[in-house]
């Protein structure tokens, strides 16, 4: 029988200053291990010493140690969230205040586990959580009539294989079925339609799907302590489908109608470079660069006939994030991560909106790990993101197309 290697992966409190409740760029989430959190994603295609290589680079099951080995962890989001602004509708400005800290706290879970099949073939399994955010601002708020709730979670089960082909080269491979759920929320502006005796109405979309995808890599090591990898993670399809409903209180001059309804989601495909080199036996380097594709998230629009086409223009474009990290083994008990890096947003602020009001990141994070056995070893982490003010002023996404109201101001956020 095989050795049974136990890894629990505990990530602390994951602490993000950034410019939405995500903790990556747009709704992205990269934190699925503390190993990646603490060096800032650092050589997350190529380091292949951690068990969370199942989903960051397949290949990189072969060069774990042998035996079945575990991993499981999670990773908290505290985000402070604060708008600061107003919205106008002509020349009025509308009642409201912005003492609400709009971010929700999140907890993104992780599992891995790998098998090896025989000598040169092993077997993997990830379950993460690849994209999710979700903004609450509340009914007082004065962007009311723009938004009140926006709320994206994912799942994605990913089993792979990988395959040593020689002593210093490895392709992998696997699958994702992946589900998505979107959740929206707005006030509809029936008192300043219709007057301030009629009160106002919502309206609340969810929708759900379940899709598939693919990812790709491979791991060399040309030379004694130098390691290469690369992944490719492709985009996946959702096409949604639930039910689009409005308050009962809805006015029927508006033409609007609780029905069924659908929104086709296209989240993007990645390519990840990264070397790992071996400066000294107890002490590593890595680095990671990142292309992400964003640009198939042009626009969401809610179809629900009999009412009208509801249309998000969101217009990404391809980001970039570059990271280096280290690790240095203290003993052989312990040992010591860090890493800094720079994540591009795909967000235009033309295009900014009030569900993702994101911008440009800088991250620095460490953490430690300590083996507490022969076949258990404890990590934890932490990072903190750095951002800059995300203004609405300019983007087309500050209107509601139903009652023309403006919304104006900025996001400072931080936790």
């Amino acid at each position: 029988m095989k050795k049974l290697t136990k890894t629990l992966s505990m990530v602390g409190v994951l602490l993000a200053a950034s410019e939405n409740q995500a903790a990556a760029s747009a709704f992205m989430v990269r934190e699925n291990s503390s190993e990646s959190i603490a060096t800032a994603y650092a050589g997350n295609a190529s380091r292949a010493d951690d068990v969370a290589t199942v989903f960051n680079n397949p290949a990189g099951m072969s060069w774990l140690a042998p035996g079945t080995q575990l991993e499981g962890g999670a990773a908290i989001v505290l985000p402070d969230m604060h708008f600061q602004g107003n919205a106008t509708i002509g020349a009025a400005t509308l009642p409201g205040t912005n003492d609400r800290d709009i971010g929700q706290v999140a907890l993104i879970p992780h599992f891995y586990g790998v098998y090896d099949l025989n000598d040169r073939t092993t077997l993997g399994l990830a379950l993460t959580v690849p994209f999710g955010s979700t903004v609450d601002y509340g009914t007082a708020w004065p962007g009311r009539y723009v938004n009140v709730k926006t709320a994206a979670i994912s799942i994605d089960v990913n089993p792979n294989i990988s395959y040593k082909i020689t002593d210093w080269l490895s392709v992998g491979g696997g699958f994702s079925y992946q589900y998505l759920r979107l959740e929206l929320a707005s006030d509809v502006a029936q008192s300043l339609i219709f007057g301030p005796k009629v009160a106002d109405s919502e309206f609340v979309l969810n929708a759900a799907n379940w899709a598939l995808g693919y990812n790709l890599g491979f791991v060399a090591e040309p030379m004694d302590g130098t390691r290469l990898g690369l992944s490719y993670r492709s985009g996946v399809s959702h096409h949604l489908h639930g039910s689009l409903r409005f308050s009962a209180n809805t006015s029927p001059l508006l033409g609007l109608s609780t029905a069924p309804a659908k929104s086709d989601i296209d989240l993007p495909g990645s390519v990840t470079a990264s070397i790992t080199q071996q400066i000294a036996p107890n002490l590593s380097l890595s680095s990671d660069v990142q292309f992400t594709q964003w640009d198939v998230f042009k626009q969401v629009s809610v179809v629900a006939p009999p009412n009208p086409t509801f249309t998000f223009e969101e217009k990404y474009r391809d980001s970039w994030m570059a990271s280096v990290g280290g690790e240095y083994q203290l003993n052989d008990t312990w040992n010591l991560r860090a890493g800094a890096g720079f994540d591009e947003s795909p967000v235009i602020d033309a295009f900014r909106d009030t569900g993702v009001p994101d911008g440009d990141r800088y991250m620095i994070g460490f953490g430690p790990g300590i083996k507490l056995s022969d076949t258990t070893s404890l990590d934890a982490a932490y990072t903190h993101y750095f951002g800059g003010l995300a203004s609405m002023n300019t983007s087309v996404n500050a209107v509601d197309p139903i009652s023309g109201v403006v919304l104006h101001g900025r996001y400072n956020n931080s936790a």
